[in-house]
C-alpha cells in the first residue's frame, strides 16, 4: 500500500512539476516548421534556407502570460532552450562562433555580428496585405540601451526591385531594437522584466556545465524554482544580486518564466505586396559587437497571413486568376502571365446594367477599378475581351444593338482609368447566351451585363 501511494504521489507531483513549466522549447525539423506551421492563410512558401546553429532555433508553447505569443517558433544568438525558467541571470549568454557579416542588418549598425541565426524563403502571396506578428526580448535591457551592444533583428521582404524591414514599430518606419523599444523610448510596447543591480561590466559570464542529475535531483529542482526558488541565485564569479525594489515593477508570470530581462509586446509586422507575384523574406538576428547577452525573436505560429486591403492602391480582384494560377510555377520563378491559360474569364467583374440601359452604374465602377489594376500586370502578355449581353425583351435586332452600346461603356471606363488598348475582340451577344432564365425580373437582371476575359497576345 505504502508503494502504491508513494507511486501515485510521485506521479502527481512530476505532472504537477511539468505543467507549471510556462514556456516549452523543443528541437524541430525548422524547414518543416516554416513551411507547415509558419505560413496561414493565402500564403504560399518555399526554397527554404536555413542559417545558423541548430540550438539557436526551437519550436516554443507559453501559457499563463509567460509572453503574449502562445506557440510559434523563436531565434535566438544564444541557445532557445536558455530563454525558458526563472529569471535569475543577468547576462545569459551562450555563444556559437565567430564574427559574420550581413549587408542588410549592417545599413543600421556598423560593428561586427555574432552567433548570427537566420531562416529565408521564398513566398507568393494570395492577397495584398502581408503581416505576422512577434515579440523581441533580450538581456542587453537595460544596461545597453543607448550603447553600441545593440542586438539586432529584422524581418527582410524582397522583390526583384526593391528590399524593406517591416519590423518596425507601430506607425513608424523605424525598426524594432533595444534602441529603439525599452523601458525609455516607445515604452508603451515595452515589458520590463529586470530585477538585478544595473551594471555596464561587459564580461563574459562564467559557464559551468549543468550537473547530471538523477531523477529525484530533477524533481527537486524543479520544486525549488516553483515554490521556493531563491531570487538572487547566479553562478557564476559574475552572479549579480537582483533588487527587491526592481522586483516588484516586474510581472511575476513574466519573470517566473522568462530569462530575458525585457521582451517587447506583441507586434505585428506587415506590409503591401502584389499578389501572385513572387517575393523573398529574410528572418535574422545577431549580437552586435560581442558574442555574449542573448537576444531572440518569438514568432506566432500560423500568423504569416495575407488578407485583402480593398482600400490600398495594391489590391486587385484575382477571383479569376486564382482558379488557373499554379503557386507551385510561380514559387519556381515563372511569372504570372507566363502560366495563365490563353483565355481567363474574371466572374467577379462582370458588370450589370438596368433594364434596356447601356450607362455604367457608379455601383459597377470599382469592378472595372480592379480589372484595370489587374491588366496592369499582365497587360505585356494579355488584351482584354468583352461581351454584351441583354435579356430577352425586345427583337434580336435592337437588343444586338443594345450589346454593342453597353461593350462600348464599359471600353470607355476603362480606359479613362488606364491606357488600355481597344480589345483582340468585341462580342454582341445579345440574349443567345443567357446566364439564367428570362421569365423572371430576377433572371432578367443576371443577363443584362458585359463579361469580361484576358486573352493572350499571339
Amino acid at each position: 500500500m505504502r508503494s502504491r501511494f508513494f507511486w501515485i504521489f510521485f506521479c502527481a507531483l512530476v505532472t504537477g512539476l511539468s505543467s507549471t513549466a510556462q514556456i516549452r522549447v523543443s528541437r524541430i525539423d525548422i524547414n518543416k516548421w516554416v513551411k507547415d506551421n509558419f505560413a496561414g492563410q493565402g500564403v504560399v512558401i518555399g526554397n527554404i534556407k536555413v542559417h545558423g546553429n541548430p540550438l539557436s532555433m526551437g519550436a516554443f508553447s507559453s501559457s499563463n502570460n509567460a509572453i503574449e505569443i502562445q506557440k510559434g517558433l523563436i531565434l535566438s544568438t544564444g541557445a532557445a532552450s536558455s530563454v525558458a525558467g526563472l529569471n535569475n541571470k543577468s547576462n545569459q549568454s551562450y555563444s556559437f562562433g565567430d564574427a559574420e557579416k550581413d549587408a542588410d542588418l549592417q545599413k543600421y549598425i556598423k560593428p561586427n555580428l555574432y552567433d548570427v541565426s537566420m531562416i529565408e524563403f521564398d513566398f507568393v502571396p494570395l492577397a495584398n496585405k502581408l503581416q505576422f506578428r512577434y515579440q523581441f526580448g533580450s538581456e542587453e535591457y537595460p544596461e545597453y540601451v543607448g550603447s553600441t551592444y545593440n542586438d539586432v533583428f529584422g524581418f527582410f521582404v524582397s522583390d526583384d526591385s526593391s528590399k524593406t524591414n517591416i519590423a518596425l514599430i507601430p506607425g513608424k518606419n523605424v525598426p524594432v531594437s533595444i534602441n529603439t523599444v525599452n523601458h525609455l523610448t516607445n515604452a508603451q510596447y515595452f515589458i520590463d522584466n529586470n530585477v538585478f543591480l544595473n551594471t555596464n561590466k561587459r564580461e563574459a559570464p562564467v559557464v559551468e556545465e549543468e550537473p547530471r542529475r538523477g531523477v529525484f535531483g530533477n524533481i527537486w529542482k524543479g520544486f525549488k524554482s516553483i515554490f521556493g526558488g531563491s531570487r538572487s541565485d547566479e553562478a557564476g564569479d559574475n552572479a549579480i544580486r537582483n533588487n527587491p525594489a526592481l522586483y516588484k515593477k516586474t510581472r511575476t508570470s513574466v519573470y517566473r518564466y522568462l530569462q530575458f530581462d525585457g521582451i517587447t509586446k506583441k507586434l505585428t509586422a506587415s506590409t503591401y505586396v502584389i499578389p501572385y507575384q513572387k517575393y523573398h523574406m529574410k528572418i535574422i538576428i545577431a549580437d552586435v559587437a560581442d558574442n555574449i547577452f542573448d537576444s531572440g525573436v518569438f514568432m506566432e505560429d500560423k500568423s504569416l497571413t495575407v488578407t485583402q486591403d480593398t482600400s490600398h492602391v495594391t489590391y486587385a480582384d484575382y477571383s479569376g486568376i486564382s482558379k488557373v494560377a499554379n503557386t507551385t510555377q510561380l514559387i519556381a520563378g515563372k511569372k504570372l502571365q507566363d502560366i495563365l491559360p490563353d483565355t481567363v474569364y474574371i466572374p467577379n467583374a462582370t458588370i450589370y446594367f438596368k433594364s434596356d440601359k447601356a450607362d455604367v452604374l457608379q455601383s459597377e465602377m470599382k469592378k472595372l477599378k480592379n480589372v484595370a489594376a489587374l491588366y496592369d500586370r499582365i497587360k505585356e502578355r494579355y488584351v482584354i475581351r468583352v461581351a454584351g449581353h441583354t435579356d430577352s425583351i425586345g427583337n434580336l435586332q435592337y437588343n444586338m444593338a443594345l450589346s454593342r452600346k453597353r461593350n462600348e461603356s464599359v471600353m470607355d471606363a476603362l480606359q479613362q482609368m488606364r491606357d488600355i488598348e481597344v480589345p483582340i475582340e468585341i462580342t454582341e451577344d445579345a440574349f443567345l447566351k443567357p446566364v439564367a432564365k428570362n421569365d423572371t425580373e430576377e433572371g432578367r437582371m443576371k443577363n443584362r451585363r458585359v463579361e469580361i476575359f484576358f486573352v493572350k497576345r499571339d
